[in-house]
């Protein structure tokens, strides 16, 4: 479930304070989605969410082997799609070119450890619900609307992607002053919906094992800052997001300084999940990891290390579409283990 930031009294389309974002922190460049068949992802992606294809190339080479533990000669195609004007909610899609690759989310709910899911603004919700459906993404349940008072009234539904991974659509509703009508706002005042009447990704989720490492992580590391902090628990929820009966969860929204790109950091409370977190790696199909831009890679690093993060994969150089050279390396957050990739950001 996707919430906005407080009202404040006026709307105006100036300043970042009258939408609610934040003034700084790192938001999420990408999602980085190991995938079975890239022409048919990269195609729904494309055609039913209106992504732009913004760069392709072939990975290969011991930049390439050493930052996702492949032994050598492995090789990879990687498109990364998104809005070219907007430097996060991207998503990057690898094809590894290697046998045995496993499936990394293999259950029909979300009761898991890992990243899951990734939620798009849409301007007709049912309709685009309809429209995945005929493409082959299964959904969870009707759209469900969620009467959160003051903050709106949201309709959302989860449907099953390729790949395991989950997609989120979100219609942003609610009575006139609502606050998430000023995230609707923001999508107006700059540029609009795009083709399909979707956005770029909005926010994506991961859940955790241990709650306070891992907010962490995303707090000093990224300088993210918190938005929402709710735990969640009824009957909506529970055919929304296929919890089981009586669960209840922790969920903190955190944001940098984007509309796009936030985080969904989900804690169970209550109720067991299966750990995905060991196959969420190359060369498997499924989540992979949340791609960062940083502008230090050597203090994000050390940061990271404070807040207990172990490293993956030490900084390399290579060449990544569509950012050109590049330093990055790869950690596990400490709350979950999952990869978080930090990129250092090529200098303009």
């Amino acid at each position: 479930m996707d919430t906005s930031p407080p009202a404040s009294p006026m709307l105006t389309s100036t300043t970042s304070r009258d939408y609610g974002l934040a003034d700084s922190g790192c938001p999420v460049h990408a999602a980085t989605i190991g995938v079975a068949d890239l022409a048919r992802s990269s195609a729904l992606y494309r055609e039913q969410l209106g992504l732009d294809l913004l760069g392709e190339q072939r990975l290969s080479g011991r930049a390439f082997e050493t930052h996702w533990g492949l032994p050598p000669g492995s090789k990879a195609t990687l498109q990364v799609l998104g809005e070219a004007r907007f430097p996060c909610g991207r998503l990057a899609l690898i094809e590894f070119d290697a046998p045995g690759r496993r499936r990394v989310r293999e259950i029909e709910d979300q009761s898991m450890f890992g990243l899951i899911n990734l939620n798009f603004y849409s301007d007709d919700i049912f309709a685009h619900s309809r429209r995945l459906e005929a493409a082959g993404c299964a959904p969870w349940s009707e759209p469900q609307e969620h009467d959160m008072g003051a903050m709106g009234k949201p309709i959302e539904v989860m449907l099953e992607g390729p790949d395991g991974i989950v997609i989120n659509l979100i219609e942003l509703r609610g009575d006139p002053g609502a606050r998430v009508l000023r995230t609707r706002a923001w999508i107006d005042d700059h540029g609009g919906f795009n083709r399909c009447g979707t956005t770029p990704m909005v926010t994506t989720s991961h859940h955790v094992k241990e709650y306070d490492p891992a907010r962490e992580f995303y707090t000093r590391v990224l300088g993210m800052s918190v938005r929402n902090d709710l735990v969640l628990g009824g009957e909506n929820m529970e055919r929304f997001t296929r919890y089981p009966r009586g669960a209840r969860a922790r969920d903190t929204y955190l944001q940098g300084n984007h509309v796009y790109g936030k985080i969904a950091l989900m804690h169970p409370l209550n109720f067991a999940c299966e750990d995905v977190i060991p196959k969420a790696v190359a060369p498997n199909i499924g989540y992979l990891a949340q791609t960062f831009l940083v502008d230090d890679l050597a203090a994000a690093l050390a940061l990271a290390a404070q807040v207990g993060a172990t490293t993956f994969s030490p900084p390399v150089e290579m060449e990544l579409a569509p950012l050109g050279r590049v330093t990055a390396a790869i950690v596990r957050n400490p709350g979950s283990g999952a990869l978080q990739e930090l990129i250092e950001a090529p200098r303009r």
